[in-house]
């Protein structure tokens, strides 16, 4: 795993900063003399990115309802509610939609957290046929002949070097005579056969020329008592290596991913009938996805081939993140992989009589994530650099990606949460931020926000924090060099808001830099930060060593290139692609592609026309911990031109002390749920709303 690694902001100079200062001004004045309620795509089209760039994916055969919800199925509910709160008012325009189905008779393929395949046997994308058999092996497991490495095992007994010797030993089948490289500690064939006393390595034998087809490796070397020790390794010939899209078994490991979900996405984007008025393929007009709730966070990588950074074999898996391996579908993976057949270290606990040779196994080049700036032609050049020069990557556009035909690039991210109402506030948060997040959101005339570091952490000089604090903004964390990042619109407790504990307001962006982040993960920071309200996060699509890859602290964001491009305007998606290092990865990334900052921030209007009756929701239901009771929402009937969000609290209109509830995030459907014996002796409540601005309203009616 690498390091975190330190950064330095870029400090804006001062012709940047005044240019920023005058455009506001600019945009001040024509925002003065326009209606509240602008239309929905204004800000986002303006910015790089426009909702009907935007390809919606859900479940269509998920089956689960949420009963305050009121639709046929939570999957295509988050996807609608996606769809309805970015749709133009003015123009129509708006996201396109697709459901996805994996149906075999009773159930359904998409089901689960990850799409199963029927084939599992191709995790190396490497097969061995020995001359005369009928049918190739995985190769999995076998040492590459090329490389012949003797490192001799750590011991307190020192090691008597010019006792050491390296011997081949053809297969039994074959016609050649051992071959000696190594004795008395000297090299035989200095050219190709390395020796060194000291260091990682003490015998390095490359690019085998000794002899054709398998062979065993033998070592020896006495220690300073004078005990001899042997050791011995099996190694294979790469003549009869190859690479293998499928395994011995002939079957692609990733074949339920492709009928399930590539190519039906692939159809409807090559659908002349679904083009754009110009003729323009979707396939074209497309840049991002929306994936979600619902849908796997995981699927097969290219071929089933497990990926991996380092040299540690449990960090690697053939599970990635669904999202990942939609943006390159479109990819060449011929051309990236070859047929090339490689040798890779896997360190792995040895086998007896093995522990001096180094594993090195047969590969593929997909047996590292694609990486590289060919590899993500709109990756930012300084990422996890500390370069003073931010120049801008190039812009993520359908023209500037039409120049590189081999890299048709998408960008993925998940609407997600623990279920479809925590899905959708996602989708709120975003639109509500682009239009009203600034420096005056989460700001109460009568309540003092200075620097303190139990609030704001410790804003360095050169902190992404301190940017934005001087830049006027008063809500967040900058946690120091490490696994935490900086928590952009952390709302603390005691700022005049609704909130008891650490929330966040829209637009919040915040990560947890460390492997054991994921999905699965119930009790993670990452889980976490969506049950605080954040709007942007990430984490491993899954953690589980052997079956996904081993994410690193490079496979989140870096906080100077994102929050840099944030404050441009640039939409989330194409921030969190210039920061993407590795692609057919782990990493999920959590919001809306279409969130950015407005260039010029409106103040929203006040929380008008709610009344209990047209606004409150309840339900009887039963709560697996807190059993029977009242499931109570408020739907502030957000739209795309009136996005709205709001804290809540429910309390009896009579003795309100007696029982509080809470609902601490901001959202568009604030919900609690209040138990029976709470709510059974008290007649009238009392339900108080707040929107990120402190404005409020308060509502009284019955729960029955």
């Amino acid at each position: 795993m690498f390091g975190a690694l330190p950064f330095k902001a870029p400090v804006l100079r001062t012709r940047s900063r005044i240019a920023v200062l005058l455009l506001r001004v600019v945009l001040g004045v024509l925002a003065a003399s326009t209606h509240f309620l602008v239309p929905a795509g204004a800000y986002e089209s303006a910015h790089g990115g426009s909702p009907s760039q935007v390809l919606v994916l859900y479940n269509a055969d998920w089956d689960e309802r949420h009963p305050l919800l009121g639709a046929d199925q939570d999957s295509r509910a988050v996807a609608e509610h996606y769809v309805r709160m970015h749709t133009d008012p003015v123009s129509g325009e708006k996201p396109y939609m697709l459901g996805l189905t994996g149906k075999r008779f009773l159930r359904s393929l998409l089901a689960g957290d990850h799409l199963e395949e029927e084939s599992r046997d191709n995790g190396c994308g490497v097969v061995y046929q020995s001359p005369g058999t009928g049918k190739p092996v995985s190769a999995c497991e076998m040492r590459d002949g090329r490389v012949v490495e003797v490192a001799l095992p750590k011991s307190d007994i020192p090691w008597d070097m010019h006792s050491l010797r390296l011997e081949l030993e053809p297969d039994s089948k074959s016609d050649q005579g051992n071959v000696l490289l190594i004795e008395n500690g000297v090299s035989l064939r200095p050219e190709k056969v390395k020796v060194q006393h000291q260091g990682a390595w003490q015998i390095r034998a490359m690019d085998n020329l000794f002899m054709s087809g398998p062979f065993t490796a033998k070592a020896q070397c006495a220690d300073s008592l004078g005990n001899m020790h042997v050791w011995s390794a099996q190694y294979h010939d790469i003549e009869h290596a190859a690479f293998s899209a499928t395994g011995p078994d002939g079957i692609r490991d990733d074949q339920n991913y492709l009928e399930c979900v590539e190519n039906p996405i692939k159809t409807f984007l090559e659908d002349p009938a679904n083009a754009r008025p110009d003729g323009t393929l979707l396939k074209d007009h497309i840049l991002y996805f929306a994936v979600c709730y619902g849908l796997p966070r995981t699927v097969a990588a290219p071929f089933g081939i497990a990926t991996g950074v380092n040299d540690q074999l449990r960090d690697f898996g053939s599970h990635i993140d669904f999202g990942q391996r939609l943006q390159i579908m479109y990819y060449d993976f011929e051309q990236l992989h070859r047929n090339q057949v490689w040798p890779l270290r896997l360190d792995q606990r040895a086998r007896a009589g093995q522990e001096a040779f180094r594993n090195y196994v047969f590969r593929t080049p997909l047996s590292r994530p694609l990486m590289g700036g060919d590899i993500n032609p709109f990756a930012h050049p300084n990422a996890y650099r500390k370069d003073s020069d931010r120049a801008d990557p190039a812009p993520f556009t359908r023209d500037q990606r039409s120049l590189r035909r081999d890299r048709h690039l998408f960008f993925a991210m998940r609407i997600d949460g623990a279920e479809a109402l925590e899905s959708m506030e996602l989708v709120d948060r975003a639109v509500y931020a682009s239009r009203y997040a600034g420096p005056m959101m989460g700001v109460m005339p009568d309540v003092s926000l200075g620097e303190d570091t139990g609030r704001t952490g410790e804003l360095g000089t050169h902190s992404p924090g301190r940017r934005f604090w001087d830049l006027g903004y008063r809500h967040m964390f900058q946690h120091p060099q490490g696994e935490a990042r900086l928590e952009l619109f952390r709302l603390a407790p005691n700022t005049g808001f609704l909130n008891v504990g650490n929330a966040f307001l829209p637009g919040g962006i915040a990560a947890f830099v460390k492997s054991d982040q994921g999905w699965n993960v119930t009790d993670s920071r990452f889980r976490a930060y969506l049950r605080q309200g954040v709007t942007i996060t990430a984490g491993s699509a899954r953690v589980e060593p052997r079956v996904t890859p081993h994410i690193h602290s490079h496979s989140f964001w870096d906080d100077a290139t994102l929050f840099s491009l944030l404050l441009k305007g640039l939409p989330m998606g194409e921030i969190l692609l210039a920061n993407q290092v590795h692609l057919n990865w782990i990493t999920s990334f959590v919001g809306d592609p279409l969130y950015h900052l407005p260039m010029e921030p409106r103040r929203p209007p006040a929380l008008t026309g709610l009344t209990w009756g047209n606004t409150v929701r309840v339900e009887s239901m039963r709560d697996s911990q807190q059993g029977k009771g009242y499931l109570v929402m408020a739907d502030l009937a957000a739209s795309a031109s009136d996005p709205r969000v709001a804290q809540m609290r429910l309390t009896p209109a009579k003795n309100e002390a007696t029982a509080v509830f809470r609902f601490e995030r901001f959202s568009s459907r604030p919900v609690v749920f209040v138990p029976w014996k709470e709510a059974r002796d008290r007649d009238l409540w009392r339900m108080e709303l707040m929107d990120p601005f402190g404005q409020r309203i308060e509502l009284e009616g019955h729960l029955d």
